[in-house]
């Protein structure tokens, strides 16, 4: 399992949403259980692009700490 610092480091900057809010794109493959299975942490929604593959869509100013709060 990966730590939040470094699914924080490995993010993808996209553009910012309507209002101006920062959005980071994380793979869906950094957030999976011990017995392989993915799941859909809290405080993100599902990446819609094709660009980057499947992953989450993060809209935060403390990115570190959001993610360390979705992984409880």
């Amino acid at each position: 399992m990966m730590t939040a610092k470094e699914i924080a480091e490995s993010a993808i900057r996209l553009d910012n949403d309507v209002n101006g809010n920062p959005r980071y794109y994380v793979p869906v493959y950094m957030f999976s259980r011990n017995d392989g299975t993915f799941y859909r942490p809290k405080y993100c929604r599902k990446y819609t692009g094709k660009r980057y593959g499947a992953g989450w869509v993060f809209q935060s100013y403390a990115l570190e700490n959001d993610i360390r709060e979705s992984m409880l």
